[in-house]
């Protein structure tokens, strides 16, 4: 799955008294499903559905009780091989239906029917509704389903656990006018009441629970052979041209995928799906054969699409393609093994991007960005281990974060570098290949990898995964002796806040670079440890190529020497040297002013990935010092920086240009409109005022961000009349996105009460408020805080207990940290407590940051000023 916000759900227990070493929150053992075969029927005006299920199902000895999870249905007949009726109890605490038998339920294989009924959701949950305007601007409704990690319960009774693997026999009750969809190709049609059409799936394979789909819909469908694999792409109808690139992507990634994994994937078809809308906890998910996108992550659109959107298609279809197998035919046993699924499918998203796009520097990127998230929530007392105990519903929803996604791929990425890319693929093709439609422990992918590499990999891994933190790797000044550049390493922790760098130690896989020449060592702990490389080279690199997953502290000597020669580094350690000179300032590691000194080393015909990062890190100051008196000067004087920058890529587009520069000129349009660019923000003003359809797709979304912040209030009258207008889904969302972007708290009030209207989309308006929040927090914070029921109304239950905190995240105000502190005692569930822990941490930290670095970028920008 790819995540955007992440949140929790209720607890799940068992009824009945736990089994024998049964782990919390888990299900007893004595009962397992082999085979569902359930039939459903939608009735999506209503917004409710009724079902039937035959479970055919295996008891392990005899039993007087069957407990299996349910949410949110109502129980009718239930029956067991078709004589015994059980007494029903349904636990909605607990999410259990608990079925209690006259006599003993004897060992052996059993039929189990039940007939339920159940609700429609509007946001993402079970099954739900989409809702949206057709091109004609009437209202449209398709259905479909989100069952991870926990909602398969709300769509039938069932094993809804990861290791409880069963086959699926799906039929759907279809309306005239609609095409069903699932993981499997139809299998069979039939009458069905009410002019239905019975619409019946082959039988999946062998698969958990949250795997399972069903949608429904007014649709198009168009399809690509690639060797015996039909890959089809499903959108509303009207839009399915959008889908070309992404099915093209998908070809070229399946048959890379076929290749990598040496398990050619298994189905005979697979869909990728476009829903309009969006969700506050995803943005794709691989059920197997059936991917559902919400459509921004998968359609590209002429009118709306930029360079960026072109990338994150390419790179979200690669990753749930890569849950194909990492989660759907091996799947981790249970949820503390999450990052199984979703380290390796965020690794195997960039090495495939990278490998199959070059020119996008994909490897560079990740580094940029993907490792400096991680690093940042890593780096905070609030982490927490990538392999972590999971008990309850709420932890499973916590687990889907940047410690599993972005930490487990860099992690796994630096235990590639370790082994070598060739070992390294050679273990996990022994692992797929081992444990195909099985689950698995994180210990048994080190193991496949060891017996690849003919080296042991758990004692390294585990310093890695089975605790939090980041570590530091201090350098010794090099020194030339007898020819060879000698340096020295030790280790420490890195950390964020005080609590964050309590000593731990980790096995650190270090590599130092000169000329042509390479050393290699492990460094643990705070003993120094020297490395020599051949000549006397300078500058001398540690981390080349940035697949180590540490902080590196360079000397005060190597440091110049690093940022004088910066034009000559590659662009991964260009990136990782602006990432980790930034973060360890950040840390009071080195002064701040050593970090404001590289910004002035780069060069201006430094590659736009570069200049991209720069104005990204500058963004990231601005907010720091929102207002602090130093915000003003440094907006000037971080304008002045990017302004050349600008004037080299222009404001639009030009034909044939690389990919890196359409990005950094979005990028750019948005930063200077920030910091009060004036030929920016006057080009937005003038481009919006030409009309939306006059804007190239490449710096749309870019342009109505610049012109949001800026807007007077009649620039937001104009643009909401613009949102009303709109028919197509995607640019609709992005003009009521633009609403909530106002810099003037007066209109980000108006976003804010738009989103307690009908008006918007049940997504939408949940995305209003997150989008306040960026530029004010505390307002956003507040107001959903006052208006906690309606808002809880439109967010997604598995999001509630996270929704609201996060509204805080950007903010430097302990104040605020304080008022989200007291509101999580007393409105989120205990267990459900993380997203607030570390919404605190990351506002006491930002005011850290303001209080010890307002006077250094003062000094900065005033230096400027003179000319000095």
């Amino acid at each position: 799955m790819r995540r955007s916000v992440l949140l929790a759900a209720p607890l799940l227990l068992s009824l009945g008294g736990a089994a024998p070493g049964l782990a919390p929150g888990q299900l007893p053992a004595n009962v397992t499903p082999i085979h569902y075969d359930i039939t459903v029927d939608p009735d999506a005006k209503a917004l409710s559905f009724t079902g039937s299920e035959v479970v055919t199902i295996a008891v392990a000895s005899p039993t007087r009780t069957i407990t299996l999870n349910a949410a949110d249905l109502t129980i009718g007949a239930v029956r067991l091989d078709d004589a015994t009726t059980p007494t029903v109890k349904l636990d909605s605490a607990k999410q259990t239906l608990t079925l209690a038998f006259p006599s003993p339920v004897t060992a052996g294989t059993h039929k189990l029917s039940i007939a339920y009924a159940g609700k429609i959701n509007r946001s993402a949950a079970g099954m739900f509704a989409v809702d949206y305007k057709n091109a004609r601007g009437g209202d449209e409704r398709m259905l479909v389903t989100q069952f991870e990690p926990a909602d398969g319960r709300r769509f039938a009774p069932m094993w809804d656990e990861p290791s409880r693997k069963a086959t699926f026999r799906l039929t759907a009750a279809t309306p005239e006018g609609n095409t069903a969809f699932s993981n499997m190709p139809v299998a069979g049609k039939a009458k069905g009441a009410n002019g239905k059409t019975l619409v019946t799936f082959a039988t999946t394979p062998k698969m958990s629970s949250y795997l399972l789909f069903l949608g429904m819909g007014d649709v198009e469908r168009r399809t690509k052979m690639v060797g015996n694999t039909e890959i089809g792409i499903i959108t509303r109808r009207g839009a399915i041209d959008q889908g070309d690139y992404a099915l093209e992507s998908a070809a070229r990634l399946l048959a890379y995928y076929n290749d990598y994994f040496g398990t050619p994937y298994p189905l005979p078809k697979m869909d990728m799906i476009a829903a309009p809308g969006s969700s506050q906890f995803f943005s794709a998910m691989e059920n197997w054969g059936a991917i559902l996108y919400f459509d921004r992550v998968l359609l590209l659109d002429p009118k709306v699409s930029s360079e960026n959107d072109r990338q994150r298609i390419f790179t979200v279809v690669a990753h749930e393609m890569a849950h194909q197998w990492f989660g759907d035919l091996v799947t981790m046993a249970w949820w503390d093994d999450l990052w199984l699924n979703e380290g390796f499918a965020s690794w195997m998203e960039g090495k495939a991007s990278h490998e199959l796009n070059p020119g996008w520097n994909k490897a560079a990127q990740d580094v940029a960005f993907e490792r400096e998230r991680a690093m940042a929530a890593d780096a905070r007392s609030s982490t927490h281990a990538i392999v972590q105990p999971i008990g309850t519903v709420d932890e499973i929803s916590q687990a889907f974060d940047a410690i599993t996604y972005a930490k487990g791929q860099a992690v796994i990425g630096m235990i590639e570098g370790a082994l070598g890319p060739d070992p390294f693929r050679d273990g996990v093709r022994r692992y797929m290949a081992k444990y195909k439609y099985g689950n698995t422990r994180t210990d048994q992918l080190w193991a496949e990898l060891a017996a690849s590499a003919g080296r042991p990999v758990k004692p390294f891994a585990d310093t890695f995964t089975l605790q939090g933190g980041v570590p530091l790797i201090r350098g010794g000044e090099p020194a030339c002796a007898g020819g060879n550049t000698r340096i020295t390493f030790s280790q420490d922790r890195f950390g964020l806040d005080p609590a964050s760098k309590a000593r731990r130690r980790w096995i650190v896989p270090v590599r130092v670079a000169g000329g042509n020449a390479m050393a290699k060592l492990d460094v643990s702990g705070p003993g120094v440890r020297p490395a020599t490389v051949r000549g006397c080279v300078s500058p001398v690199v540690v981390n080349p190529g940035q697949q180590g997953y540490y902080r590196f502290l360079a000397a005060p000597g190597h440091f110049k020497a690093l940022s004088d020669g910066f034009a000559g580094l590659v662009l991964t350690d260009q990136v990782g040297l602006m990432g980790d000179t930034l973060a360890l300032a950040n840390g009071n590691y080195l002064p701040f002013d050593r970090y404001l000194g590289l910004l002035d080393k780069i060069p201006a015909t430094a590659d736009p990935l570069v200049w991209n990062l720069a104005a990204a890190q500058l963004v990231r100051l601005d907010r720091v010092l929102a207002g602090d008196p130093a915000q003003r000067p440094f907006r000037a004087r971080a304008a002045a920086m990017l302004a050349p920058q600008y004037d080299r890529v222009g404001f639009a587009p030009k034909r044939g240009e690389a990919p890196p520069v359409s990005q950094l000129r979005e990028v750019l349009i948005v930063a200077l409109g920030r910091f009060g660019y004036a030929p920016v923000a006057d080009a937005a003003r003038k481009a919006v005022a030409g009309g939306l359809d006059d804007i190239p797709a490449a710096t749309r979304n870019a342009v109505l961000a610049t012109y949001a912040l800026n807007a007077t209030p009649a620039d937001w009258d104009k643009l909401h009349a613009l949102a009303l207008a709109e028919r197509n889904p995607i640019a609709r969302s992005d003009l009521y996105a633009a609403l909530a972007g106002s810099a003037d708290a007066a209109l980000a009030q108006r976003a804010l009460d738009l989103a307690l209207t009908e008006e918007p989309t049940t997504p939408d308006r949940a995305e209003l408020i997150a989008g306040v929040s960026a530029e004010h927090p505390a307002l956003a914070f507040d107001f959903a805080v006052a208006h906690a029921a309606q808002v809880n109304a439109f967010v997604e239950a598995s999001s509630r207990p996270r929704y609201i905190v996060r509204l805080a995240t950007t903010s430097a105000d302990p104040a605020l940290a304080d008022r989200v502190e007291r509101y999580a005692a007393t409105s989120v569930p205990a267990g459900s407590r993380q997203t607030a822990t570390d919404a605190v941490t990351t506002i006491r930290y930002r005011a850290r940051l303001r209080a010890e670095q307002a006077a250094p970028i003062a000094a900065w920008a005033g230096r400027a000023t003179n000319g000095s």
